[in-house]
């Protein structure tokens, strides 16, 4: 059986080009990594693919995984929705996911996971990544059973409409927990 992972958003060194030319090409190659750092990848991988997914106000959302050669690569990113994005049950060579969260918007808790996005990820026993409009970059930490952010706001590119006073205190490490409490 074959079941998918979903990222949802719930109310309350690869270039640059490189990126926005795989996620014109449904069913082009994986990216591969210039580092064997996790973080870095995964920061360089979203960074890319920012600009596509705020314009268009989507999610896209892929997984990270290791080659038979042992080096870090990406899979040709989703196309998601604006609210979610959704991928198939990963494989044993996947590290992590990622996805991003698209453009700012009023009716979204932009700025940190939803509570979906971490069941996800600690579901599947794997690690992930999510950027955000303003820019910041969030790792899930499924051994540790948390969120913190790698990097605030402006680390990757933003959406210049982001609203910074909408998201309110973001913390730099967030549970289960936590956001069930947030999205109250």
């Amino acid at each position: 059986m074959v079941t998918a992972m979903t990222f949802l958003k719930s109310s309350t060194a690869v270039t640059t080009i490189g990126l926005l030319a795989l996620v014109n090409c449904a069913n082009g190659p994986a990216v591969v990594a210039q580092t064997d750092n996790l973080d870095a990848f995964a920061i360089s991988v979203l960074n890319g693919l920012q600009p596509i997914s705020i314009a268009e106000s989507r999610e896209y959302c892929g997984y990270i995984f290791e080659t038979e050669a042992g080096n870090l690569a990406a899979t040709v990113p989703v196309r998601g929705r604006e609210d979610y994005c959704d991928l198939p049950q990963p494989g044993d060579d996947v590290r992590a996911s990622y996805h991003t969260h698209g453009a700012f918007s009023a009716i979204y808790d932009n700025e940190v996971p939803s509570p979906d996005d971490l069941r996800g990820d600690f579901a599947d026993q794997i690690d992930g990544y999510i950027s955000t409009p303003g820019g910041r970059v969030w790792r899930i930490d499924y051994a540790a059973q948390n969120a913190r952010q790698l990097c605030d706001v402006m680390c990757v590119a933003s959406d210049p409409d982001n609203n910074p006073e909408d998201a309110g205190f973001v913390p730099q490490v967030l549970t289960l927990d936590d956001l069930a409490a947030r999205y109250e």
